[in-house]
C-alpha cells in the first residue's frame, strides 16, 4: 500500500502517528508549504520550525526514504502523480487549519483517495460539547479519556520505503532569527533535555514551577509546538511523577478544545459581557510596554526577554498580560498579537486562551479583580532578584531589595525608566470602568452552552 503522511507539526520520527507502517508500506512523507501560515508566524516560531523540517529530512533520508516539499498549489497535481491508495494527516483545530483540512477532504473526495485523520496536537479527543471551566474538562473529559485512551508510544521506524517520484520540488524556506538559535535543537537532544528534567525537576515541579530559575519549568513548549516531542511522551512519564504537569498538559488540550468550539474568539472575547469594553490603544504605553522600559523591573525584564530569547516563563507571562490589560487598560488583541509573532512557541489555542484568562473575558479566567502587583510578583518568584538582573542589565547593580521598591530604586538606577503608571491608580481606574462597563450590560454571562 502506498501512503502519502502529510507532515505540519509533527516533526519527528520517535512516537509519530504519520509513520505507522512504515516498515511494511511505501510512505511518501510529504511537507506542503501554507502561504498563510508564512504571513501569520513571526520568525521565531519560524526558525525553529524550518530547522526541525531540515532535520527530519535528513533522518528520513538516512532510513532510506525523501520527506517531498511542494507548494499548496501543487498539492493535486503531487496526488495526481503519486496516485496513493491512503493519504493521512494530523487534525488542528485553529480555523484556518480546518478549513485547509475541509478543502483537501473534499479534494480527496473529487480524486476517489481514501483519507485518515489522526490526532497528535492533543492528548484526547475533541468533546463533542464544550466545557465552561477548566475544571469540569479535566474531571468529566480529560482524566476519563486517558484512562480510555491508549497512550503507548507509536514504533519508530527502522527504514523508509519511499518511491522516487518525478516531481518539482519547493526549497525549503531560509529563515533565522538569534532569539531562536538557543532553541534549535535535534529531536535526540530534545529527548534527552526531557531526560534530565524528568530525573532531576519533574518531581518537585509542583513547588518550583513558578519561579524563574532555570529549570523552573520544563521549558518544552516550542518543542511540543513544532512536534519534537509528542505530548504523549510528556503525559506518560509524568503520570507517575507530577499531577501537576499533567494538569498543565489538561490546559493545552482545554484551550485547543476552547478555540475548535469558539474559533471567533480569536479575535472576541469569550464573554459575551465584555465585547465592546472601552480598551485603551495607546502606541506609545503599548510601545514601552514592548521593549521592557515600563519603570517595573519584573515586567521590563520579562519583555526583554522575550525579545531576546523569544520565550519567557509561565509565570511572567502573566505578570506581564495583566499589566498590559488590567494596568495599562491596553487591549488583550495587542498583546496576544505581539507574543504571537515573537514567541518560539507561539500556538494561537494557546495564546489567545492565556491572554483571554489572563484579562478575565475568557473561559474559567481569573476574576477581573485580580490584578496582580508587579513588585510583589517580583518579590515572591524571583526573591533574589536573579532573573531581573539577568534581563535587566541596568539593574545588575541594585540591590535585591530596591528591585520590589520603586522609591529605593529611583536612588540606586536614576537612568532607569521612571515608571509608567500608579499602581494604586490603574487598579481603582480599571475596575471602575470595568464594573460600569458590566453594570450596564449585565452581570450575567450568556449561556454559550
Amino acid at each position: 500500500m502506498r501512503i502519502v503522511a502529510i507532515v505540519r507539526r509533527e516533526l519527528r520520527l520517535h512516537d509519530n502517528p504519520l509513520w505507522q507502517g512504515a516498515n511494511e508500506h511505501e510512505i511518501v512523507p510529504l511537507f506542503v508549504l501554507d502561504d498563510f501560515n508564512q504571513r501569520e508566524h513571526g520568525d521565531n516560531l519560524r526558525t525553529l520550525f524550518f530547522f526541525a523540517l531540515n532535520e527530519l529530512r535528513k533522518q528520513i533520508a538516512s532510513l532510506g526514504g525523501h520527506l517531498y516539499c511542494i507548494h499548496t498549489s501543487q498539492q493535486e497535481a503531487f496526488f495526481d502523480t503519486v496516485k496513493p491508495d491512503l493519504v493521512r494527516f494530523c487534525e488542528d483545530h485553529e480555523p484556518h487549519s480546518r478549513e485547509r483540512d475541509e478543502n483537501l477532504v473534499r479534494s480527496l473526495a473529487r480524486m476517489g483517495i481514501r483519507y485518515e485523520i489522526l490526532r497528535d496536537s492533543t492528548l484526547t479527543p475533541m468533546p463533542e460539547k464544550p466545557f465552561a471551566t477548566f475544571t469540569q474538562f479535566y474531571k468529566r473529559h480529560f482524566l476519563p479519556s486517558l484512562q480510555r485512551e491508549d497512550i503507548g508510544s507509536y514504533p519508530t521506524p527502522k527504514r523508509f520505503n519511499t518511491p522516487k517520484v518525478v516531481f518539482p520540488e519547493i526549497t525549503i524556506p531560509q529563515v533565522s532569527s538569534e532569539a531562536a538559535k538557543k532553541w534549535c535543537i535535534s529531536e535526540a537532544k530534545v529527548a534527552n533535555r526531557w531526560r534530565r528534567y524528568v530525573q532531576h525537576h519533574l518531581p518537585f515541579y509542583e513547588h518550583t514551577r513558578n519561579f524563574l530559575t532555570e529549570n523552573s519549568s520544563s521549558q518544552m513548549s516550542p518543542y511540543i509546538r513544532c512536534g519534537l516531542i509528542s505530548l504523549r511522551q510528556l503525559c506518560r512519564d509524568a503520570l507517575e511523577i507530577s499531577e501537576t504537569f499533567v494538569r498543565e498538559l489538561a490546559w493545552h488540550d482545554f484551550y485547543a478544545h476552547l478555540l475548535h468550539h469558539f474559533p471567533e474568539t480569536t479575535t472576541l472575547e469569550w464573554r459575551t459581557e465584555w465585547r465592546g469594553f472601552s480598551w485603551r490603544h495607546d502606541e506609545r504605553d503599548f510601545e514601552r510596554w514592548c521593549e521592557g522600559k515600563t519603570g517595573f523591573p519584573i515586567v521590563d525584564a520579562a519583555m526583554r526577554q522575550l525579545n531576546q530569547e523569544g520565550w519567557m516563563p509561565n509565570r511572567t507571562r502573566m505578570i506581564v498580560a495583566s499589566f498590559l490589560t488590567k494596568n495599562l487598560r491596553i487591549d488583550w488583541r495587542w498583546g496576544e498579537r505581539y507574543f504571537y509573532r515573537h514567541l518560539v512557541d507561539a500556538d494561537l489555542a494557546q495564546n489567545v486562551g492565556n491572554w483571554q484568562w489572563v484579562a478575565g473575558c475568557g473561559a474559567d479566567a481569573a476574576p477581573y479583580f485580580r490584578i496582580f502587583n508587579p513588585l510583589l510578583q517580583a518579590r515572591k518568584f524571583d526573591p533574589q532578584g536573579e532573573y531581573i538582573r539577568q534581563f535587566v542589565s541596568e539593574l545588575s547593580h541594585v540591590p535585591t531589595e530596591a528591585l520590589f521598591d520603586l522609591t529605593q530604586l529611583r536612588q540606586h538606577a536614576p537612568d532607569y525608566p521612571p515608571p509608567i503608571l500608579d499602581l494604586k491608580t490603574a487598579r481603582t481606574e480599571f475596575q471602575t470602568t470595568i464594573n460600569e462597563h458590566l453594570k450596564r450590560g449585565g452581570d450575567a454571562l450568556q449561556d454559550k452552552l
